[in-house]
């Protein structure tokens, strides 16, 4: 039996208030999702987060495949939503494989939002569940995706 491990929190503050910090988090995701943080074998043309519990989230490339990261596990506009994260250690869609990202959308005033992302449920990646935590907890991983996130909502 694998021991649970420790989750990934990141957070981030960005100056725009919830519902804006939401929308563009979920719907407009292409506009700074890291280019190079894809599974496709060709470049992003949009990714799309569908709004409602039970939606996709996948990536549909620039030659017209398509791939997929998990589904749409929650969806509460604009204070929290849950996806599932189903990349595998190889960096391939797995259907069997389900890791959890909640992200929560916390007012501060002043048009101001606070971010709160937690990859969990790590365990579910069996023997590579350490190294995939030190993937993810590397700088370029969901550190640089949420700097690039706070960047776009300047």
């Amino acid at each position: 039996m694998i021991e649970t491990v420790e989750a990934i929190r990141r957070e981030v503050v960005v100056d725009v208030g919830p519902e804006r910090a939401f929308e563009l988090f979920t719907a407009d995701m292409t506009a700074w999702w890291p280019s190079a943080h894809h599974i496709g074998s060709a470049p992003i043309e949009r990714i799309i987060v569908e709004p409602h519990t039970g939606g996709r989230w996948y990536t549909r490339h620039q030659d017209g495949t398509e791939t997929s990261t998990g589904f749409v596990a929650a969806w509460e506009p604009p204070t929290r939503m849950v996806v599932t994260w189903q990349i595998g250690a190889d960096w391939a869609y797995h259907p069997d494989l389900v890791t959890t990202v909640e992200v929560r959308f916390e007012p501060l005033g002043d048009g101001r939002t606070r971010v709160l992302l937690e990859h969990r449920d790590l365990e579910a990646f069996g023997a590579d569940a350490v190294a995939m935590r030190k993937t993810f907890e590397e700088p370029g991983a969901w550190t640089a995706t949420l700097a690039a996130y706070a960047q776009a909502a300047r």
